[in-house]
């Protein structure tokens, strides 16, 4: 998942700041990776998902 930081328009949709978009989206005629080098589009962070408890080890 990435975070748009500039707007940009694509064939099929215009993408504003803020927007989400991912590297499955059609964005052509650029490409996911050419958008992120040109300042275009910050990629995030991966988020850890929480671990789940043990129930046989509740307190």
């Amino acid at each position: 998942m990435a975070l748009v930081l500039k707007a940009f328009p694509t064939r099929l949709r215009r993408f504003k700041e803020g927007d989400r978009v991912s590297p499955q989206d059609d964005l052509s005629p650029q490409s996911f990776d050419r958008l992120v080098d040109k300042g275009y589009i910050e990629k995030l962070p991966h988020a850890a998902k929480p671990k789940k408890q043990d129930p046989s080890k509740a307190d």
